[in-house]
């Protein structure tokens, strides 16, 4: 019986120091924890919370958002807050103002020349001397089967890196709209804006003072920042006269 409970006390013994060793290593590996609140000026909470889940530690790494403060909260190890940090101060920026240079120019055909568009006609032919020396109107010429080229209309937008702006062009003679949603992407040797870029024409209304409109151009495109491109074309009048819209961004220093 005596050496029964001798040998019990020793496992006792052995399973209680077990114990302390197990809980002593799981003490051990606890990393130690680094909490961090940032107020951002310019990125929403919610954007930022998205970028930084990729740093974010399994198991005890937290991120946390008030987005009505737009505060973030970040809790990991002091080297994956430090990451965070670094990251958060590289995107909250304020963004870049971009500067584009609208023209339109209506291509109007030998056909246009009727008594509805006579006074058109002329006017095309006379805006078209002053276009010859613009080297992308040359280009177009030799591709576009038009006879003049008459610029309508030509306007500055100012819009913020991913915001938009809704501008009228063209007069009340063509009522368009034209919307811009820019991207700044900066490349390694050169400034590219991404756009998503519409135009539409006023056509009427529907009830109630509803407006109706056409949409002429719809797409997204790549630029090069400083470089004149043509964006797009579109016909009218079953085609024997042309929108030709010209677009130019630059960054606003």
């Amino acid at each position: 019986m005596k050496k029964f409970l001798a040998g019990l006390l020793v496992l006792c013994f052995l399973a209680g120091a077990s114990l302390n060793v197990y809980a002593s290593s799981g003490q051990a590996k606890k990393p130690e924890l680094k909490t961090e609140f940032v107020k951002l000026k310019y990125i929403k909470a919610r954007q930022a919370y998205e970028l930084l889940q990729s740093y974010q530690s399994l198991g005890f790494g937290r991120i946390r958002i008030q987005s009505e403060l737009n505060i973030i909260t970040v809790q990991d190890t002091p080297e994956i807050v430090e990451k965070m940090l670094a990251l958060l101060k590289k995107i909250d920026v304020k963004p870049v103002d971009i500067l584009f240079t609208v023209d339109l120019i209506l291509g109007i055909g030998e056909s246009s020349k009727d008594a509805s568009n006579v006074s058109r006609f002329l006017k095309a032919k006379e805006q078209d001397k002053k276009l010859e020396s613009d080297p992308l109107i040359k280009e177009l010429k030799k591709v576009l089967s038009y006879k003049y080229y008459n610029k309508v209309g030509s306007s500055f937008l100012r819009v913020q890196d991913g915001g938009y702006s809704d501008h009228r062009i063209g007069g009340s003679d063509l009522d368009l709209e034209l919307r811009l949603v820019p991207r700044y992407v900066r490349e390694e040797k050169e400034d590219v804006f991404q756009l998503e870029l519409r135009l539409r024409q006023f056509t009427g209304y529907f009830h109630e003072g509803i407006k109706k409109y056409q949409t002429l151009i719809n797409t997204p495109l790549t630029i090069k920042s400083g470089e004149r491109t043509v964006v797009g074309v579109s016909k009218l009048d079953g085609g024997d006269k042309a929108l030709i819209l010209i677009l130019q961004g630059k960054i606003v220093k």
